[in-house]
């Protein structure tokens, strides 16, 4: 009975990066802890406006700049909004000015604060899109512009879309990216941070501040689907999540301002609050955003706070727009602006004078990029909206806002068109900057947020209304249809609707991944390969496809195969330290541990902190049989994603090696805490408990191991075996 069965090693990460994680920010905030926090009535009395404007009794040195991601401007109180009970945003509209005309320029979250950030259009610094886009090194940014004057810096950020990979943390010397420890769970799913935390952090940055100006700017994600408030928001809005999704993140904001009132910073500080585009729910056939460009994802609430020097309770009409906040945030701190700005102040309007109106850019280059369908482009202006499409539109927002009507004719149209060429023209090459390949775990953190994906970028210079994203739209919501459904349980469903997708439009990238993850995620591999040899077949210079084919296929026990497929996914994307972390596991598998290596090496040459790639290198080394290198990679992996249950379950194995039997199963039960259903945790932890002589606590590990080992594993017959005996004893004992 004391006899053990050798522990095993699951030797890539499982999954292989499956557990995609976000991975940590390389600068670390030990001393930031997340606090949790209850929310009484949330009502919160701000400071009310002024008799006269620049009559401070404490000059403004502070600068708090709140995007909400993905809220609808109509969601607030103070917008008119009653589906949500929003006090804290009504409160501090009340004390200061609304903008009821303000536009975003992107529909989406990266290239929307880009805008916000450096006051200027994608036109101008390019970044277009989610992904394959950086913020160019030498764009100024609001964060070092004000830096430079002397003001201290920090941002909190809400989700991966404003990753510090992108290039926003320019200037900030602090941006809290820490996301935690934890996976995603598949393509669909996407776990964030959330508001309170963010606040929580905020807090802490902003309470050590002492004698200097700062700048922190607080991006809270929770509106985003999935849409999954917290109690009590989950209960009191079960009707429309969204909404309460919405009044949580208000609650965030209450604490916030709660927080300046009682450390006496409210009356120094200018608040600027507004949301980097809204959210569709459904108007014009678009479920969330991304997609379009109506204006329920391109209006945004856009409220500046601060008194003494803006006589509150007013509402401005003007058409305004995401990059005038860099250069009115200047005007009213006393800045200097910086010369390039797109955008123009907004003092003027502050201050009760008049400011000339402009066109107004915007764009949705989403399923250009991802599905090579026609580019979404227009323009605001005089009270009208032109859409640049294939299929063109045009409508009077004075009379519809809600766009409900196409005025568009061959000859109403021309000036517009006009207009938008000319601001293209103007913008010069910046905008024109290519889209660079991507890393998987960067798509699918994205992916799994709902944005749009399908791998290489538009091949297509001439589009007609075939293209037109009106035209695709029913394929486009079939998409978002299969996600959800699968999201809700109903694999088989999702699976015919996405088969069926395949099937109508055999180039639809999206789709295939999709439907091959379902498999994948349902346990079956083999089936996923197949549906991807079937995806890179028709979309022969997709990276992405190739590269998931290549994971699947390792998966299926054809690793040879596996290896030229990821050969040729890794040539394709080079800059991709998944594929070549894939291509090494698949090497492994084959039994070429030196070439194994050199590709794990060049995976972290690319991203230093992927815990994958170091946890793989560390089962290398198990296979090596050198316990002591193994546990060095296992705990540089630990130090990158603790979460992640291959790690503790590959450092139980090379303590055990060492002959520390004890340390071995503490690490073996963190990795079955971490993941009750590890096969070859429970396998090592249950087996390793039985030569301890502990067969009450082994017993259930091994009984669940038998559940969640397949048929064919060649030591299921051994532990069967095992099991009963430990049963025949217990029942002995009993007699």
């Amino acid at each position: 009975m004391n006899e053990v069965i050798v522990p095993r090693n699951y030797p890539p990460d499982d999954k292989f990066g499956y557990n995609l994680c976000v991975r940590m920010n390389k600068r670390r905030l030990s001393v930031l802890q997340a606090v949790s926090f209850f929310f009484p009535a949330f009502l919160l009395i701000l400071s009310g406006p002024v008799a006269a404007a620049n009559a401070l009794a404490k000059p403004v040195r502070n600068l708090l700049l709140i995007s909400i991601d993905t809220l609808r401007a109509d969601y607030l109180g103070c917008y008119g909004g009653t589906e949500a009970r929003t006090p804290a945003a009504d409160s501090l509209a009340a004390a200061g000015i609304i903008f009821s005309r303000a536009f975003a320029h992107n529909p989406l979250t990266l290239p929307s604060h880009a805008n916000i950030l450096t006051g200027m259009t994608a036109l101008i610094h390019g970044v277009h899109e989610n992904l394959g886009f950086r913020l160019p090194a030498d764009t100024p940014t609001l964060a070092a512009h004000l830096k430079s004057a002397g003001y201290q810096t920090a941002a909190f950020i809400g989700a991966f879309p404003l990753d510090s990979r992108f290039g926003l943390d320019r200037g900030f010397e602090l941006y809290d990216d820490f996301y935690g420890e934890k996976k995603s769970r598949g393509a669909f799913f996407f776990t964030e941070r959330k508001g309170e935390e963010v606040v929580s952090r905020a807090e802490q940055w902003i309470g050590t501040r002492k004698s200097e100006p700062w700048f922190a700017f607080v991006h809270l994600f929770d509106p985003h689907q999935p849409y999954d408030p917290p109690p009590p928001f989950k209960e009191q809005y079960a009707a429309n999540l969204y909404a309460g999704e919405v009044a949580y993140t208000d609650a965030c904001l209450s604490r916030l301002f709660r927080f300046l009132e009682a450390a006496g910073l409210s009356d120094r500080t200018l608040i600027v609050l507004t949301a980097d585009h809204g959210e569709s729910l459904g108007e014009h056939g678009e479920d969330t955003h991304g997609y379009f460009a109506y204006n329920s994802t391109l209006q945004v609430p856009l409220i500046f706070r601060s008194p003494g020097l803006i006589r509150g309770g007013k509402t401005i009409a003007q058409a305004v727009s995401h990059i005038d906040i860099f250069p009115t945030a200047c005007d009213l701190l006393g800045v200097r602006k910086p010369s390039g700005l797109d955008g123009q102040s907004l003092a003027p309007l502050l201050e009760g004078g008049k400011l000339g109106e402009r066109p107004i850019y915007f764009e949705s280059l989403s399923a250009y990029y991802n599905r090579n369908w026609a580019p979404l482009r227009g323009i605001v202006e005089s009270g009208y909206k032109y859409i640049d499409l294939p299929l063109p539109e045009l409508y009077d927002l004075r009379e519809d806002f809600g766009e409900g009507a196409n005025i568009a004719t061959v000859e109403n149209i021309q000036v517009y068109r006009k207009t938008l060429a000319g601001l293209v023209e103007r913008a010069g090459p910046g905008g024109r900057a290519a889209r660079r390949p991507e890393s998987g775990a960067a798509v699918q953190a994205m992916k799994s947020l709902g944005y749009l994906s399908g791998g290489g970028g538009p091949e297509k210079t001439r589009f007609t209304a075939a293209d037109d994203l009106k035209t695709l739209l029913p394929l486009q919501q079939k998409l978002s249809q299969a996600t959800a459904l699968f999201a809700d349980g109903q694999t088989r469903r999702a699976v015919e609707i996405l088969e069926s997708l395949v099937a109508e439009r055999k180039d639809f990238a999206a789709a295939y991944d999709y439907l091959a993850n379902i498999h994948y995620q349902a346990g079956d591999p083999k089936k996923a390969a197949e549906v991807l040899e079937k995806g890179t077949s028709a979309c022969p210079g997709n990276a992405q496809l190739m590269s998931m084919l290549g994971m699947y296929l390792t998966e299926s026990g054809r690793a040879g195969d596996a290896v030229q497929v990821l050969e040729r996914a890794s040539s394709l994307n080079p800059e991709d330290a998944e594929t070549w972390n894939y291509l090494g596991v698949a090497l492994w598998r084959a039994g070429q541990f030196d070439e194994a290596e050199d590709n794990y090496r060049k995976s972290l040459a690319l991203d230093a902190d992927y815990a994958s790639a170091w946890n793989n290198l560390g089962s290398l080394f198990l296979s090596r049989n050198d316990p002591d290198q193994a546990l060095a990679h296992f705990k540089k992996a630990a130090s990158f994603d603790p979460s992640l249950a291959s790690v503790w379950n590959g450092q139980g194995v090379a303590l055990n090696l060492k002959g520390d039997l004890d340390a071995a199963i503490v690490n073996w039960e963190k990795a079955v805490a971490l993941e009750p259903g590890h096969q070859l945790a429970l396998f090592n932890l249950g087996t390793a408990l039985v030569k301890k002589n502990r067969l009450k606590e082994a017993l259930p590990y091994l009984e669940k191991y038998l559940r969640v080992a397949p048929v064919a594993d060649p030591d299921r017959e051994k532990i069967v075996q095992l099991v009963n005996a430990i049963k025949k004893r217990n029942s002995q004992d009993h007699e």
